[in-house]
């Protein structure tokens, strides 16, 4: 399996179908006496930013925090959760169950709270 042809950068579905991100950075386990394992993925706006330029990641969980969406963040799912990869990652996992539905509850929050927007 190429790792970055077949895992980096594709999009990340729950169990249900439903969109959960996409496959931002992949964690490895480093053994002494065997090559290198993965062990999970991560997804999340800062992890994307870290890997652009790690001052860039810094500054988003920085705001990740200022607005209150930083619970549970980066979102790691455990390689063991995954459950397929075909054109797109599936994992064993409900999106609304996930951190990765944080950022969509606080928008809908804060585009509440606008005059006129009920």
């Amino acid at each position: 399996m190429d790792l970055v042809r077949d895992l980096l950068d594709k999009k990340v579905v729950d169990r249900h179908g439903r969109e959960m991100g996409r496959v931002d950075r992949l964690v490895l386990e480093l053994r002494d006496d065997a090559p290198p394992r993965v062990t999970a993925i991560e997804l999340g706006p800062a992890v994307l930013a870290d890997r652009v330029r790690p001052i860039f990641g810094r500054w988003m969980r920085g705001l990740e925090v200022a607005l209150g969406i930083d619970q549970g963040r980066p979102l790691r799912i455990p390689f063991a959760d995954i459950l397929g990869t075909d054109a797109h990652i599936k994992v064993d996992a409900a999106a609304g169950e996930t951190p990765a539905s944080t950022v969509e509850k606080g928008l809908r929050r804060w585009i509440g709270r606008i005059p006129g927007a009920t």
